[in-house]
């Protein structure tokens, strides 16, 4: 049985044979660094038996995750973790690396089922994960929002992990996910982030309350769920 970095550079192969070089150089890049992830994160869903493989391994230096195991230890889990935690929090890659990632992991999975890799359907998650860059955009525009908060004396200071459960033009309202206190609102946002913003999302960051309403002041990461 192939290695991860075995079928990773089949299908780099596959594809530089069909693609422009600023394209494949796209898909290079992202494989790259779905093979960074994989070797530093990956072994979380490893079952006892191959932990433990992973981990003598690991102590010796001999060996990482991509060429201890193959296709079986390359599902879903780890695709949409890779998108959804490790580009955002970790790479902190912009818009423009999240929605090549998106299509690079798409077409990568696609090839597996059709090379018998894998018989996980993932379009599923690919019909999820199309707001991702959407997420990132979000993201940047809070941190915006953040910097050109009024320098004000704030009633109250709230740091947490907020659920965004309703939206108006220029507003959010939010319920604090790790104190489950009532619903906050509103935050006074730009027209820009309550276009983009969707309920259901969370975001990290920090608010401040005023008579008018609440600002942010620091801005974290946001996530889709």
């Amino acid at each position: 049985m192939k290695n991860i970095n075995a079928i990773l550079d089949e299908f780099l192969e596959e594809q530089k044979t069909r693609l422009k070089e600023r394209t494949f150089r796209d898909y290079e890049d992202v494989i790259f660094l779905f093979r960074e992830y994989l070797n530093g994160y990956a072994y979380q869903y490893l079952d006892d038996e191959n932990r433990k493989k992973w981990e003598a391994q690991w102590e010796e230096g001999e060996a990482f995750f991509t060429e201890l195991f193959g296709q079986d230890e390359l599902t879903e889990n780890q695709i949409s973790e890779f998108l959804d935690y490790f580009l955002i929090r970790k790479v902190m890659g912009p818009e423009s690396l999240i929605k090549k990632a998106v299509r690079v992991m798409k077409k990568f999975s696609k090839w597996m089922n059709e090379k018998n890799y894998s018989k996980d359907d993932y379009q599923d998650y690919f019909e999820e994960v199309k707001d991702l860059p959407k997420v990132e955009k979000l993201a940047q525009l809070i941190y915006h929002c953040a910097r050109n908060a009024p320098e004000l004396q704030y009633e109250d200071v709230i740091n947490s992990s907020f659920l965004v459960s309703k939206i108006e033009k220029g507003k959010l309202w939010l319920e604090d996910d790790l104190d489950g206190t009532e619903v906050i609102g509103p935050v006074l946002v730009t027209k820009g982030i309550s276009d983009l913003c969707q309920e259901g999302w969370r975001i990290n960051m920090e608010i401040g309350k005023t008579s008018k309403g609440w600002y942010i002041l620091e801005s974290g990461n946001v996530y889709r769920y």
